[in-house]
């Protein structure tokens, strides 16, 4: 019964673990599409369970590949055309 109650403790314990290393994501391009409806940073950020400062590290992201002329997280350009 000891044995049973560690492995579940233990097993606990590791599912905790990986859940907080895969929160600590942010999906940019979920992040954009909301600032591209009007949404605020600080909105999104309450929303979305993230840092106002992850939701600017999006924007800055996305600036610079628009600058770049890299592909940006809300259009792609595919066979010389750019799709939204």
């Amino acid at each position: 019964m000891k044995s049973l109650l560690s492995g579940i403790i233990g097993l606990s314990i590791v599912l905790v673990s990986i859940g907080q290393v895969s929160a600590g994501t942010v999906n940019c391009k979920f992040v954009l599409k909301n600032l591209s409806v009007g949404r605020t940073v600080a909105e999104i950020a309450k929303n979305m369970v993230i840092s106002e400062e992850d939701v600017r590290k999006c924007q800055e992201e996305d600036a610079a590949k628009k600058a770049t002329g890299g592909d940006t997280a809300e259009s792609k350009t595919v066979g010389g055309e750019t799709e939204k």
